[in-house]
């Protein structure tokens, strides 16, 4: 193809691929595919998708505007604000996610076509919900042929989510050690015994192992599989997982506003002072970084269009995430992330998944209560902190913590404090190297102090 280059996320495919060109998401169709496309648009599938809000919608652009000369279909889909990987989700958006992609294949089988990919790297949260974006994922279906994604579903989909149901609710960030799924001699070993008492569990984790090991370099004969097996196939799969629950288990970060930070007067001149900063600059899109359960990001939804709400404990984010799904609020994307370790590049030539801090760019970066966390707690130096963040935004919203605080206090109760230059002379000389202090205020009666930030060196409109 000439003058364009697939993305390193999109090698895998023969019929086609993602490209960008200024700045702009397209996807290429090549002939091979054109049966395949021609009957998910004639069938209405595509229609019935998109209107539901389960498939990513796309126009059809001329190749030859984009100086494609080959012979080939160009699509132009709605382009989605912030990428975001499976092992960045919680339990009720990994179980979603595998629901959406279910119904998907489902419905597909209604229209004689049939899912051939099956991974949840083909999901990403769309306006608050998830949507299925490989529009080259559906293909003709061949009567009597088995379901060629049901493994991946189960080593992708299932099996972290089973992780997730019996075990610890972090272990989804398997698939990032196991990007292509979690091997399921590795999942029968990880999951309890009374897992293996589920009827529906033992078939589609310790049954298939065992016929997998057993089918390896054995050429059988596919088996006919007719259309009614793959239905009750896919509505089992269907019914369990949507019948799967979060591991209950506690985080210290729970109730951290609500009932473990210094009282509701603190809470409230900090909500005063943030809303006095903010509405001071102008911006479209936000990252709050250590967002817990989210009471900033919310404060940001009518001011931005797309915010990013990241936190390490997974129930917070977990919970802000059904929030905003009972709520509809759209504009809110829930992550999983450490911040001190975010998500790193994986896959092929470490260029296949972009890490977090690569993807974190945005108007306004909001980090409260967070970095003497960083500092102290994770010994990250505060040059460090700056120049990351320094990265990431127009405008930065930061609470210092002085070692006098009653958090502070307890983060250094059991550890020697090493930590000479952590103070506010030295936090606003470091962070002047990188932004301009626009205001500063200390909160209530508190001796923590808000800042609002601009980013040196770069003109910004406000």
């Amino acid at each position: 193809m000439q003058n364009i280059h697939a993305l390193a996320s999109s090698y895998r495919d023969n019929d086609g691929f993602v490209f960008k060109q200024n700045n702009i998401i397209y996807r290429l169709i090549k002939p091979s595919y054109f049966p395949h496309y021609d009957l998910l648009i004639s069938s209405k599938l595509y229609s019935e998708l998109t209107n539901a809000g389960r498939l990513i919608a796309h126009e059809e652009i001329n190749a030859h505007s984009l100086n494609i000369v080959e012979n080939c279909k160009v699509i132009l889909p709605i382009q989605i604000p912030f990428i975001s990987y499976p092992y960045e989700w919680s339990f009720d958006m990994w179980r979603d996610a595998a629901i959406v992609t279910l119904k998907i294949a489902i419905q597909s089988l209604q229209k004689e076509m049939i899912l051939k990919d099956a991974t949840p790297f083909n999901i990403q949260f769309y306006n608050g919900r998830p949507v299925f974006i490989d529009t080259l994922s559906f293909e003709k279906y061949e009567l009597d042929k088995p379901w060629v994604a049901y493994r991946q579903f189960c080593e992708s989909f299932l099996a972290p989510l089973l992780l997730m149901h019996y075990g610890h609710r972090d272990l989804g960030k398997m698939l990032q050690i196991y990007p292509d799924g979690i091997p399921l001699e590795i999942v029968k070993t990880l999951l309890p015994l009374k897992a293996k008492f589920n009827i529906q569990v033992y078939l589609h984790i310790w049954l298939q192992a065992r016929v997998s090991k057993k089918n390896v370099n054995n050429n059988n004969v596919v088996k006919a599989f007719s259309k009614q097996k793959l239905l009750t196939l896919l509505n089992g799969l269907l019914i369990l997982v949507s019948n799967l629950e979060q591991q209950q288990q506690k985080s210290v970060w729970d109730d951290y506003y609500s009932e473990t930070i210094l009282g509701n007067e603190y809470l409230s001149s900090k909500k005063i002072l943030f809303e006095k900063f903010i509405s001071s600059i102008s911006f479209k899109t936000a990252i709050d970084l250590g967002a817990n359960d989210g009471y900033f990001s919310l404060l940001l939804k009518d001011s931005a269009t797309n915010i990013i709400a990241t936190d390490f404990d997974s129930n917070c984010i977990n919970e802000l995430y059904t929030r905003l799904r009972k709520e509809k609020i759209k504009n809110i994307l829930p992550l999983v992330n450490v911040l001190n370790a975010p998500s790193p590049a994986i896959g092929w030539a470490n260029t296949e998944r972009n890490s977090m801090t690569e993807r974190l760019r945005s108007d306004l970066v909001c980090s409260l209560a967070l970095v003497h966390h960083l500092a102290i707690a994770c010994n990250v130096p505060l040059q460090l902190i700056a120049k990351w963040m320094h990265g990431m935004a127009h405008y930065l919203v930061i609470e210092f913590v002085p070692k006098s605080d009653e958090k502070v206090i307890q983060l250094l109760k059991n550890r020697e404090d090493i930590f000479d230059d952590y103070n506010i002379d030295n936090f606003k000389n470091i962070f002047s190297n990188y932004f301009e202090i626009m205001l500063e205020e200390k909160i209530g009666s508190t001796n923590r102090i808000l800042f609002l930030m601009k980013k040196v060196n770069e003109t910004v409109t406000n």
